[in-house]
């Protein structure tokens, strides 16, 4: 009886001492301003030159989950699949994407600032944005981290690659479907 008793008084005591160690440290809304910019100093320079550029007929925004600008396509894919290219797209964020103001904010075209002397992380994350969007159909276009754009140059540039792409994506060629139908590709 004693040793139970002992027990007892034991458990309540650690239970006592880990509610007290979890009440610490619990806080409801544990979340504060953050102290710097939402933009680096660059990345806000680059988007001045970008809004001064491609200001009239698109609108850029920023920050972006690649989840908001493309879908995983179900069709004949497992559901462990799916879910597996969801998870890769979820939180990953684009620098700039270009909307068309003229056709309903459309995107037309995600655009990158990297670092001029990209590391490895950086680099698999490029080609991985690359790839997706390629198979989504939405041009990727990525500048260096430099001084010295012009928002005339560069909105010159992204015109020329938008005008590009959309020649590219015209040109492709048809699938035939399981009805031996010819049926475009899907972007």
């Amino acid at each position: 009886m004693e040793f139970l008793l002992i027990g007892f008084i034991a458990v309540l005591v650690l239970v006592a001492l880990l509610a007290a160690r979890l009440t610490e440290r619990y806080a409801p809304y544990p979340y504060k301003k953050r102290d710097e910019s939402l933009f680096s100093a660059t990345e806000e320079q680059f988007l001045t030159l970008l809004e001064r550029g491609l200001g009239q007929q698109y609108r850029i925004l920023t920050k972006v989950r690649l989840g908001d600008v493309v879908s995983v396509r179900n069709k004949g894919m497992s559901r462990a699949a799916v879910r597996e290219a969801q998870g890769k797209v979820a939180n990953r964020m684009l620098d700039y994407v270009l909307c068309d103001r003229t056709q309903g904010m459309r995107v037309v075209a995600v655009i990158e600032l990297e670092a001029n002397e990209p590391n490895q992380h950086q680099v698999k994350r490029n080609w991985f944005l690359k790839n997706s969007l390629t198979a989504a159909g939405i041009p990727f276009l990525r500048f260096k981290a430099k001084s010295g754009y012009r928002a005339d140059e560069l909105a010159r540039f992204i015109e020329s690659k938008l005008h590009q792409s959309d020649y590219v994506r015209a040109a492709r060629p048809k699938l035939r479907g399981a009805d031996g139908q010819s049926a475009p590709m899907a972007a």
